[in-house]
């Protein structure tokens, strides 16, 4: 997920992405307004009454969506004791939310944490689900004992800084590769900021700070692709990923990323759109011109932790869900699920979580503001959202 505006969050160590909203975005509050005139009358006429929205519960979205993608969720262990219903109806791919980032299921250097990612991961078997790797390189939720006595351009550190990332990620494939068919290798690596490709020290990358490069990206898909080569030969095609958010506006530099580690030997297969939306952007037209150019480039394409938060704007105040907001991020939902089934390269389709009360996006970026951004309200009551993803 993307990380928290310095300054903004709850040292939580996520950052949201800036955006300049006041040029180049519809604000959320503008679009409500918009569409509680529509709603009481004001285009096209009408009644001046707001009709409820229409939300259905029959059938399971991952079974409508058979012939296309995958639908995943990103879940925990409550989600297995709390929602296992709506689980089994809606999806059928998970990815752990947090419990296979290298700081849970590592949190020594000689000790590993299985518990909660061998549930989630025993739930899939279980019931003939596969599973997203998240993550095994990441500059954040990283152990301490991993940088622990790495010094900056120093050949044996970081020889030993390698050993370590190694003995991780071979570690983690071999216990999940029965069950994981993709993995995010490396996560949120490319800066947001126009005049950089690589995200360095100044926003937190320990990993680039140390290597002084981009160099640690290439291991750790080197490492991936020999751990699951060793497994059977063969078996890693079709499963690296590279994850990042805003990919829209990096389309250039991961491409540009992704030939640097071709020409290394290492074979991508695929790029992760993060896809943590708002109301107003990206446009289904800006999606699918990204899509198109890592498709045509030859990549696959994941939606790997799909969300739409209400608030178009950071600092705007909590906004109760109303109906003609509930309808509004309805045709949101609707627009993106247009577009991703118009893109033949994507390979799944994740939401992150499963309803609203469990959503980060009520801690990130303003603590207790209450969000909306997925498709139940909770984990029995489905929203308009649900409906209009099925209605095609």
């Amino acid at each position: 997920m993307p990380e928290l505006v310095a300054g903004t969050g709850t040292g939580s160590g996520f950052k949201m992405p800036r955006f300049d909203f006041v040029s180049t975005r519809v604000s959320l509050l503008r679009l409500v307004l918009i569409g509680s005139a529509c709603w009481l009358g004001g285009c096209g006429g009408g009644s001046g009454t707001v009709a409820p929205p229409v939300v259905t519960t029959t059938g399971s979205v991952a079974q409508k969506y058979a012939d296309y993608f995958p639908i995943g969720t990103a879940v925990s262990a409550w989600h297995l004791d709390n929602a296992a219903d709506t689980l089994t109806r809606d999806f059928n791919h998970l990815t752990c939310e947090n419990a296979m980032k290298a700081q849970n299921i590592h949190p020594t250097e000689t000790s590993y944490d299985w518990a909660e990612a061998d549930r989630i991961a025993d739930f899939a078997r279980s019931h003939g689900m596969k599973m997203t790797g998240h993550a095994l390189l990441w500059h954040r939720q990283a152990p301490a004992w991993l940088f622990a006595g790495i010094t900056a351009g120093d050949p044996t550190s970081l020889e030993l800084l390698k050993s370590r990332l190694k003995a991780h990620i071979e570690a983690v494939i071999n216990r999940y590769a029965d069950v994981v068919d993709n993995w995010d290798v490396v996560n949120e690596a490319i800066s947001s900021d126009p005049n950089k490709v690589y995200r360095d020290a100044s926003e937190q990358s320990q990993w680039y700070e140390l290597f002084g490069s981009e160099e640690y990206i290439y291991w750790a898909f080197s490492y991936a692709q020999g751990a699951l080569e060793a497994i059977a030969p063969g078996s890693s095609l079709g499963k690296l990923y590279y994850n990042d958010y805003l990919v829209t506006v990096k389309v250039d530099k991961i491409l540009a990323m992704f030939t640097w580690l071709e020409s290394r030997g290492i074979h991508v297969d695929g790029i992760g759109f993060q896809s943590h939306e708002n109301m107003s952007w990206p446009s289904a037209g800006e999606l699918e011109s990204a899509f198109k150019q890592f498709a045509e480039a030859g990549y696959a394409i994941k939606v790997s932790e799909l969300d739409v938060t209400v608030y178009d704007d950071s600092a705007l105040p909590e906004v109760p869900y109303t109906a003609e907001l509930e309808a509004a991020q309805a045709e949101r939902f609707a627009a993106l699920f247009a577009a991703y089934r118009a893109t033949k390269a994507i390979s799944s389709v994740t939401f992150w979580g499963i309803a609203d009360d469990r959503s980060w996006l009520n801690y990130v970026p303003v603590p207790g503001r209450h969000d909306y951004p997925l498709l139940y309200k909770d984990a029995h009551t489905p929203k308009k959202a649900r409906s209009a993803i099925m209605d095609f």
